[in-house]
């Protein structure tokens, strides 16, 4: 049924259609029709009109209804939020009969509650509507209050949105924890969840200890040589900051699988908390993501505000189904561009390599990350593999006969990655289990060595 014009429903059809029954069935046995069958026709006639009137006193009440959601809990996927949505009618008019439903994005999962009902409105009254949602990752709308408006025999609707009852929420991802013993174990090193500081040439003294033949002289402590009798020299240490670029590639194929396991939602959580592990450690960290229409990019920044700026947009993924214009290997030649002068970064790109099915492709993705690599920049290819996680839904012979549908797919995604490989790119492909682990053990064995 269309928004914003009063339709006739199949009673008032019905209705009609029964009236015109019975004169035809009048004039055929009798030539005059009785007079109790004119007033019958006008009486009936006389309601409708009413009715109509009904409807449309009462759609333009419904325009004039204010809508506000009370929310309880926060946007994080996965988690329970209760909503509260109040429908007032601040006119003197009431609304005699009216179907309303809160429809609320159509990826959350309602828990329980009710988020339509059929009821009146009366003036200057209100109702409530209260259910139980569970939200998904990323950027999604409510779409508004919408209202039916009948009479009460339901001849005839009128259907609309309440003005100004959208509302757009973002709804962040819950960061993957990181395991009790690698905590433990990074804590007590000098790379661990603390700002990372490591031996070399720096500003901080750090420690005394014995010369030994090949150390820089400059660095002798004579004082200490004149008490012992022995030459020293003085270790000084610097901070082991990154700059670390993230690029996810939110393109259609990493929406496959089932909803809140994804290979996007996947990544995400992943790439949630890899910054929660780096963020507070001076990391230089910056945020690509690939989507339609445009890409969206968070430059580089440290510490506590950029993290929040990164999760936040991370929360405004959009679920769109469309490829977006602007390619993978552009993104990268655009980003290093935009990087300081005689800054060594780290490039971990998010994409499932599957998808470049031709030769041209490819190179060009070649070609992006040997640009990279040419101006002194590291680039790791993380490569989810997203029939794996379709596979995780099925069971049985099901996914019997799925594994072998889905072969020539893995078997492309790792031609690629060979592929990638002999020309010295770094490919880590993943399934549904848990990545985080392995790139941070990745990231710091990198900062020890590229410091």
């Amino acid at each position: 049924m269309s928004y914003g014009e009063v339709k006739y429903t199949t009673r008032s059809i019905a209705l009609a259609f029964t009236i015109s029954f019975l004169i035809a069935i009048s004039l055929l046995y009798s030539p005059v029709v009785p007079d109790i069958l004119y007033l019958v026709v006008a009486v009936v006639l006389g309601y409708a009109l009413s009715m109509r009137l009904l409807v449309e006193l009462g759609s333009r009440t419904a325009y004039r209804l204010k809508v506000s959601r009370h929310i309880e809990g926060s946007w994080i996927e996965g988690r329970e939020v209760s909503i509260k949505t109040r429908i007032e009618n601040p006119t003197m008019l009431p609304i005699v009969y009216a179907e309303i439903s809160d429809n609320y994005p159509r990826l959350f999962h309602k828990k329980k509650g009710i988020n339509t009902t059929s009821t009146p409105i009366p003036a200057k009254g209100f109702i409530e509507l209260n259910y139980t949602i569970v939200p998904r990752l990323g950027l999604h709308v409510f779409d508004g209050l919408e209202v039916l408006v009948k009479d009460p025999l339901g001849l005839f609707a009128y259907k609309l949105i309440v003005p100004n009852s959208r509302q757009v929420v973002r709804v962040y991802p819950a960061p993957i924890p990181l395991p009790r013993r690698i905590i433990g174990r990074w804590v007590t090193t000098s790379l661990g969840l603390s700002k990372s500081r490591i031996r070399g040439i720096g500003q901080e003294f750090m420690m005394l200890r014995e010369y030994v033949s090949g150390d820089d002289y400059r660095f002798i402590d004579w004082k200490a040589f004149a008490r012992h009798n022995k030459p020293f020299v003085k270790v000084f240490e610097r901070e082991a900051s990154l700059y670390l670029v993230l690029v996810l590639d939110a393109a259609p194929y990493m929406f496959y699988g089932l909803l809140g396991k994804t290979p996007l939602e996947t990544i995400v959580r992943v790439i949630a908390g890899l910054l929660k592990n780096l963020a507070y450690k001076g990391d230089w960290i910056s945020l690509i993501v690939r989507t339609y229409p445009t890409p969206r990019i968070i430059g580089l920044g440290r510490g506590r505000r950029q993290y929040h700026r990164i999760m936040r947009e991370l929360a405004s993924i959009k679920w769109v189904q469309k490829e977006p214009p602007i390619s993978l290997p552009h993104i990268l030649r655009e980003s290093i561009a935009k990087l300081p002068k005689r800054t060594k970064a780290l490039f971990l790109v998010f994409t499932s390599i599957g998808k470049y099915t031709n030769g041209s492709e490819l190179q060009e993705l070649i070609d992006a990350v040997s640009k990279a690599r040419a101006l002194n920049h590291d680039v790791v290819i993380v490569s989810p593999l997203p029939e794996l996680y379709e596979l995780e839904t099925i069971s049985g012979i099901e996914a019997s006969l799925y594994t072998i549908l889905i072969s020539t797919s893995i078997q492309r995604a790792q031609k690629a990655a060979t592929t990638l490989c002999r020309r010295g790119i770094k490919v880590i492909q993943v399934g549904p289990s848990s990545l985080l682990p392995r790139l941070i053990s990745f990231i710091e064995t990198y900062r020890s060595v590229a410091g």
